[in-house]
């Protein structure tokens, strides 16, 4: 099954309340062992954890069975939420960390994604991106790679990101400002390469 069906196949459904909660309110009933909580939980976060999984992979059924990680390790480390902090920082943590796990553990394996789309002829509802920023994205350093990712993909503010990663403000807008500076220098050697 392709991975884009298969995460269009996950159950939406909840209850019209979960659906107005907080997060850190859906945490703590799926604690209690709500499962319509968890599921409004999946079903909020996992368009921009496949996002998130895919920008670090570049393989979208990769990305798909480490967004399924993700879900379970959020699972299984419910309990140790903290309920006086905010949720989506320690949501990020855990996901970044379960991503550079993954990738630890990974086999690198090329891919081809346009021949991928080629042989599933079926459309993934991700945004186009220009390959040389991806590819250039893909060679940035994970301290740098994340922060990027966290900010300018999953959207989350710079305070939040600067929690996920146990960094001060300063420090994450420096890191981003780092990042951005190798990615320009990376593009613009391509763009040289390329005109050659």
């Amino acid at each position: 099954m392709h991975a884009q069906a298969a995460a269009d196949s996950l159950p939406m459904t909840g209850t019209p309340e979960s659906r107005s909660l907080a997060a850190g309110q859906l945490v703590q009933q799926a604690t209690g062992g709500d499962l319509d909580a968890f599921e409004e939980l999946v079903r909020r976060f996992q368009r921009r954890v496949y996002g998130f999984a895919y920008q670090h992979l570049r393989d979208f059924d990769e990305a798909y069975d480490l967004t399924q990680e993700i879900f379970v390790k959020l699972f299984r480390n419910l309990a140790r939420y903290d309920a006086t902090r905010p949720f989506e920082p320690w949501f990020w943590k855990l996901a970044a960390n379960t991503t550079i796990n993954y990738r630890r553990r990974r086999v690198p394996t090329p891919t081809d994604q346009s021949a991928d789309h080629a042989l599933t002829g079926t459309e993934v509802a991700l945004p186009a991106h220009d390959p040389a920023l991806v590819d250039a994205l893909a060679q940035l350093d994970p301290a740098y790679r994340l922060p990027v990712l966290l900010h300018y993909y999953a959207d989350l503010p710079l305070e939040q990101v600067a929690q996920t990663l146990n960094l001060t403000v300063p420090a994450i807008k420096s890191r981003l400002h780092r990042a951005r500076a190798m990615l320009r220098n990376t593009l613009a050697e391509s763009e040289e390469t390329g005109l050659r």
